[in-house]
């Protein structure tokens, strides 16, 4: 008999990370026979998902509604539709990825004889500044049955806080994607690139002080941003380049589907983070040669880039540092090829192969 998984997001049909790697989960499980999987979203601006669902997964949105819904006004709206599609659909398992699902998802769970695993996305850091996150985080943390982590920092922070037993949290990373065809670093380029959603944690106040001091040494070269969100980030973060004069060396990309679309054709990424669940974005980056200068914040980056060997990792949030450190990289051809050349180290821990053989432990675990 199947085991039954259903995969939990709150939003779907967006281009943030979370949304990508849930998809891509659904779709690698869902090609092992002894699965049956479920991906719903549960709140939708968008008829589809932005990034492509495999035809063996079976998708459902339980609200589609323009502007999208805030939580606590669907709240008993989407515990109701989730506690039925678990029973309709005898589930075996509910993985919520990302801590706004937590507490629709303990609910929904309550009585059923699904297994509910919490996959978090964000860090503790962001508790800090919401106290909202912090209640959910605290609900999956005491309530699910296992919580999954995406850095080893991370999983000790959830033990450390809650009080939690050793085998209760684990340490699931993301994936790197096999590239379509091999990926070639242009050295020639005179092109900066930052993947990420507008929101206050991604720091984007933070690289418009950074292209003050840097863009106005560099009038050839340009900074490419990609990504969509907060309309009121997006304005701030244009105003500040506007009142720094370089708006005109900065291009705001929206959202592009597909990283072969993004990261070619760029010579230095900069991940100018307060912090991050993991940092998905640096492996990409990764993957296409690209050197990475960002703050070492909580947490991620230090698992994923070797500091003076593939990129510069930075004092949070040090300003004057980050943009010495890319004014370095533009200056030394030389130093950019070596980080391209050495870009992939350290990444055997990321291969796809690895990281399903844990989840597929892992469901197996819970559900023998």
């Amino acid at each position: 008999m199947k085991k039954k998984i259903c995969i939990l997001k709150w939003v779907i049909d967006t281009s943030g990370g979370g949304e990508k790697v849930a998809i891509s989960l659904a779709n690698e499980l869902a090609k092992k026979e002894e699965y049956e999987v479920h991906l719903i979203g549960i709140t939708s601006e968008a008829e589809a998902p932005f990034f492509e669902v495999s035809d063996k997964v079976i998708y459902t949105n339980f609200i589609y509604q323009k502007p999208r819904p805030k939580i606590y006004r669907y709240f008993w709206t989407a515990v109701r539709k989730l506690r039925k599609y678990i029973k309709n659909h005898d589930i075996d398992l509910v993985l919520a990825v990302g801590i706004t699902t937590n507490i629709i998802a303990l609910v929904g769970t309550l009585g059923t004889k699904a297994k509910l695993v919490v996959s978090e996305h964000t860090s503790i850091q962001m508790d800090n500044d919401y106290k909202p996150s912090a209640a959910r985080r605290l609900l999956g943390a005491k309530f699910a049955d296992c919580v999954v982590t995406l850095t080893q920092e991370e999983r000790r922070q959830y033990i450390k806080k809650y009080h939690l037993p050793d085998d209760k949290v684990i340490c699931i990373p993301n994936w790197m994607d096999s590239l379509a065809s091999e990926a070639t670093y242009d050295l020639s380029s005179k092109r900066l690139i930052t993947v990420g959603r507008f929101a206050p944690e991604k720091g984007y106040d933070l690289l418009a002080q950074v292209a003050k001091q840097v863009l106005p040494k560099y009038p050839d070269w340009q900074w490419d941003i990609y990504g969509t969100g907060s309309l009121t980030i997006k304005s701030a973060l244009e105003n500040a380049l506007v009142d720094a004069g370089v708006e005109h060396q900065v291009n705001l990309r929206g959202a592009v589907l597909g990283t072969e679309n993004i990261y070619p054709g760029h010579s230095i990424y900069v991940l100018p983070s307060r912090f991050e669940g993991f940092g998905l974005v640096l492996l990409e980056a990764k993957q296409y040669g690209l050197p990475v200068v960002g703050f070492n914040c909580p947490t991620g980056p230090a698992d994923i880039v070797i500091d003076g060997v593939n990129g510069y990792l930075v004092t949070p949030y040090d300003i004057d540092d980050m943009s010495d450190k890319i004014s370095l990289l533009i200056e030394q051809e030389s130093k950019r090829r070596d980080f391209s050349d050495r870009a992939m180290l350290d990444t055997e821990k990321f291969q796809k192969d690895t990281i399903m053989n844990q989840w597929n432990h892992l469901i197996h675990r819970l559900c023998p």
